[in-house]
C-alpha cells in the first residue's frame, strides 16, 4: 500500500526525468571533435562551495553499492578516462573504465546515435597511461564527467534523444543485452504485473537523519535471517525496476521539500494528498510551530461549519520514518481524508488547552514541546516512538500510550516539579484514553471534577501540596529547599504517610503568620479548609493515573495561587 501510494504520487504530481536518469554534478566537458579525437576540457560549474563540484545535469544513473557498475555516457574519472586516484587498485580502475567502454559501444550499436559513435571513436584510441599530460592541471578522477559532440551533449537529459534514454531504460529494467537481462521475471507487489524485478534498489532515499551519506533503501534483505526460500537482497518483496525507482523518486521529493517533511527528533515525516492541495503544509505548521490564531480559526471553523468538500475529500497520507544505517526504517503510516486530519486536530489542541504556570491563557504546543517534557535532555535522549504516538493522535486520534503517562511521572518526581508542557500532556493523555475525562473541564483549576473518588482524592492531595508550599513561602519566605522539593515524591506516591507532618508543619506557619499577616493567614486557612473538605481520607498509596491526577492537582493551585499573587500586586500599583 505505501510503495503503490509513493508511486501513484510520481506518476500523477510529479515531473519526472527519463527512466534511470538523475541529477549529477558534471565538473568536466570532454570535448571531441568529429572524427572522435580530443578537441578540449571544459570546467563545469564555479568555485564556490554550492557549484564547485560541477554543474547540475540530469544524466543516467545506476546505484552502486559494490562491484563495477558503469553509468551511461557521464560517470568520474576511473569509469569514463581510466584515470584512478591513488588508493584505487590498477587492476580494478582498468576494469571499471573497460565496462564503461563496453556499454558506450553497446549503446552506440543499439540506437546508431552519430554523437555516441564519435565518443566511442575516442574511447577506442584513449590511452590512460600514454595521454595523462592531455588532463586538465586541476582534474581529480573522483570528478563527474561526460561528454559534448557533434554540438550536444548526448548524456544530458535536455539533449532530448529519445533512442538513448530508451535504450537506458531498457539496459536498466532487464530488456534487451542489458546486464540486468537475468533478472527473474516475478509479480511485482507494487504493480501486480509480471516483469523483471531487481535484486537491489534502483535509487537511494537520501537525506534521512541518521542514515548513510550515500544514501539508504526501504527493501533489502542482505544477510542470511533476511532470506526467504532461497531469495536474497530485494527478491524478498519482488518490485520492477519501474515501480522502485518511482517510489523512490517520489519518496526523495517529498523529504526534499520543506512543505512535505517535518523532522521532529530523530524521526523524518512525510505527508501528501491524493490531488494536489496545500493542506499539508498547514497541517506540519499546526504540529511544529503552531500560530495561536490559526489554532484558534481552526477550532472556530467547526462552529461556523467552515468545511467544504471536493478538494477537502482529498486522501491524507503520512509516513514516519527513521534510518538504521543503510536501511530505512518505517515507523508509522496513517491514511484519512483532510477533513478527518482537520477534526483530530481540533480535538487535540483542545485536548491539550490548559492554564500556563502563571494562570494565564496557555499557547498552543509542538509535538516536540510536548515530547521533549518527558526527558531531561530531548536532544540526547528523546525515543521516536513518543513523537510517533503524539503525531499519530494528533492526526489521526485514538489514545495515547500509558506508559508515556508513566515517564511524565518520574520525570515529576525527580524534578520535584510539573511542568507547563508536562502539565499538558498529561491532561492530553487522559483525554484521549478517558470520555468522560474529555468532558470534564481541566483546562484551569476545578475544585469539584466530576472523577471517581479514588481521582479526585489524588487531584485534591496534590492541590493540598501546592497550598500547603504556598503556606511555607508565606511564612518563611524564599528558601533554599521547599517542601515540594523535599516531599513531592513521597506525596504523590503515599499520601497517608507524607501529609500528616506536613499539615502539622503548617498549622506552625498559620501560628507565625497570624500575629503578623492575619489576612494572608486567614486566606490560606479557608483555602486549606476547602481542599481539605474534600478529603475524607489520605489515600495510602496512588496508582500511576491516581498521580497524574496529582501532578494535574498541583499544577492547577499553584497556577491559580501565582495568578491571584499577581492580581494582588497590580490592585495594589493601582490604588498608589
Amino acid at each position: 500500500m505505501i510503495l503503490t501510494k509513493l508511486k501513484e504520487y510520481a506518476d500523477m504530481q510529479m515531473t519526472l526525468p527519463p527512466a534511470m536518469y538523475m541529477a549529477a554534478s558534471i565538473r568536466w566537458l570532454i570535448n571531441l571533435n568529429p572524427d572522435g579525437t580530443l578537441q578540449s576540457f571544459t570546467p563545469r560549474g564555479g568555485n564556490t562551495k554550492v557549484d564547485k563540484r560541477g554543474e547540475i545535469m540530469v544524466v543516467p544513473h545506476i546505484t552502486r553499492a559494490m562491484g563495477v557498475k558503469p553509468k551511461l555516457l557521464a560517470d568520474n574519472g576511473e569509469y569514463v578516462l581510466g584515470i584512478g586516484r591513488s588508493e584505487s587498485k590498477p587492476d580494478r580502475v582498468k576494469d571499471c573504465h573497460n565496462q564503461f567502454k563496453a556499454l558506450v559501444q553497446k549503446c552506440a550499436e543499439i540506437t546508431k546515435e552519430p554523437s555516441v559513435q564519435v565518443i566511442v571513436k575516442f574511447l577506442e584510441s584513449w590511452n590512460p597511461e600514454a595521454e595523462r599530460d592531455k588532463l586538465p592541471p586541476d582534474f581529480d578522477p573522483s570528478d563527474n564527467l561526460t561528454f559534448s559532440a557533434l554540438g550536444i551533449i548526448p548524456a544530458d537529459e535536455k539533449a532530448g534523444l529519445l533512442s538513448i534514454q530508451e535504450f537506458w531504460a531498457d539496459y536498466t529494467a532487464g530488456g534487451g543485452d542489458g546486464e540486468t537481462k537475468d533478472l527473474p521475471i516475478m509479480t511485482c507487489l507494487v504493480t501486480g504485473e509480471l516483469k523483471p524485478v531487481v535484486d537491489r534498489m534502483p535509487v537511494f532515499i537520501k537525506k534521512l537523519i541518521g542514515g548513510q551519506p550515500s544514501g539508504t533503501v526501504l527493501v533489502s534483505a542482505n544477510a542470511p535471517p533476511f532470506t526467504s526460500y532461497g531469495l536474497k537482497n530485494s527478491l524478498t518483496s519482488p518490485i520492477s525496476r519501474d515501480a522502485a525507482e518511482k517510489f523512490a523518486k517520489a519518496l526523495n521529493h517529498l523529504i526534499a521539500a520543506p512543505d512535505s517533511k517535518l523532522n521532529i527528533g530523530t524521526t523524518t515525516y512525510v505527508a501528501w494528498t491524493r490531488e494536489p492541495s496545500e493542506e499539508v503544509a498547514e497541517t506540519w505548521e499546526f504540529l511544529d510551530k503552531p500560530d495561536p490564531q490559526a489554532v484558534i480559526n481552526l477550532l472556530n471553523s467547526a462552529e461556523k461549519g467552515q468545511q467544504t468538500y471536493g478538494t477537502d475529500a482529498n486522501q491524507f497520507y503520512v509516513l514516519a520514518l527513521t534510518a538504521n544505517s543503510s536501511r530505512v526504517v518505517i515507523r508509522d503510516w496513517l491514511e484519512m481524508t483532510v477533513p478527518e486530519v482537520k477534526s483530530n486536530l481540533r480535538t487535540w489542541f483542545t485536548a491539550q488547552k490548559i492554564v500556563d504556570s502563571y494562570g494565564e491563557q496557555g499557547i498552543p504546543l509542538s509535538v516536540y514541546h510536548l515530547a521533549s517534557s518527558a526527558y531531561r535532555d530531548a536532544a540526547k535522549e528523546m525515543l521516536p516512538t513518543v513523537t510517533i504516538a503524539l503525531t499519530r493522535v494528533a492526526l489521526y486520534g485514538g489514545k495515547l500510550p500509558l506508559d508515556l503517562l508513566a515517564r511524565l511521572i518520574r520525570r515529576n518526581r525527580v524534578e520535584q516539579d510539573v511542568t507547563y508542557y508536562r502539565a499538558a500532556l498529561i491532561k492530553l493523555i487522559f483525554t484521549t484514553q478517558n470520555e468522560q475525562f474529555a468532558i470534564i473541564s481541566m483546562e484551569n483549576l476545578n475544585p469539584d471534577p466530576e472523577l471517581n473518588p479514588e481521582d479526585r482524592s489524588a487531584y485534591h492531595c496534590g492541590r493540598l501540596l501546592a497550598e500547603l508550599e504556598a503556606t511555607q513561602r508565606a511564612a518563611l519566605g524564599k528558601i533554599n529547599a521547599s517542601l515540594t522539593d523535599r516531599y513531592y515524591g513521597a506525596a504523590s506516591s503515599n499520601p497517608a504517610s507524607a501529609f500528616p507532618p506536613l499539615l502539622r508543619g503548617a498549622r506552625a506557619h498559620l501560628s507565625k503568620l497570624r500575629k503578623n499577616q492575619s489576612g494572608t493567614c486567614n486566606a490560606l486557612e479557608e483555602s486549606l479548609e476547602e481542599i481539605t473538605s474534600h478529603l475524607d481520607s489520605f489515600p495510602k498509596t496512588m496508582t500511576m493515573q491516581n498521580q497524574g491526577l496529582f501532578a494535574l492537582g498541583y499544577y492547577h493551585q499553584r497556577a491559580k495561587n501565582r495568578a491571584a499573587a499577581k492580581a494582588a500586586i497590580a490592585s495594589k500599583q493601582t490604588q498608589e
